[in-house]
């Protein structure tokens, strides 16, 4: 890893479009210099300041842009919560336009990373198979696998309206 020579700035309460017009809420480190930097985001259901600032501040002293962002729902971000209903591949996919919409700020190289664990870690799995174009990296610290079977009775996957897809035998 590089030396920690930049000095950085946050900003707060960056509003981040997705595409039903939602705005979520960010909180963004970089290095002062100008220039365009590989990007970081964490996605998460907690509190951002107290998740992502140790590691956003490291990151961002050795010349990355480290964006932490609550999800749908949680916090200043808007629209309703509903636990992974928004981060995938159906109508809305919040994750891949978070990615996309760092991958193309000036600040940004265009090459964007997700990383960290828990809620970070599910966020991760759940924009994968969207595939973002600026997506080049993850980093999956520790993910819950239990999830799947809380979001999917049984293993077989919920209709629109919850109902089961899954036939009793």
């Amino acid at each position: 890893m590089s030396e920690p020579i930049h000095e950085i700035e946050m900003e707060q309460h960056v509003k981040i479009p997705v595409r039903d017009g939602t705005k979520l809420d960010a909180i963004i480190w970089r290095p002062m210099e100008s220039g365009a930097y590989p990007v970081i985001i964490e996605r998460v259901g907690y509190e951002l300041k107290q998740r992502c600032t140790t590691k956003a501040e490291y990151f961002a002293r050795r010349g990355y842009v480290f964006v932490g962002q609550n999800v749908r729902g949680v916090y200043a971000s808007e629209g309703e919560y509903g636990f992974r209903k928004d981060d995938a591949w159906g109508v809305n996919r919040d994750g891949y336009d978070t990615v996309e919409w760092a991958g193309t700020q000036p600040w940004s190289n265009g090459k964007v990373g997700m990383l960290d664990g828990s809620y970070s870690g599910a966020t991760q799995y759940m924009v994968a198979p969207t595939r973002p174009p600026h997506l080049t990296a993850l980093f999956v610290r520790q993910g819950s696998g239990g999830g799947y079977l809380r979001a999917f009775r049984g293993g077989a996957f919920k209709a629109p309206g919850g109902v089961s897809l899954m036939r009793r035998i």
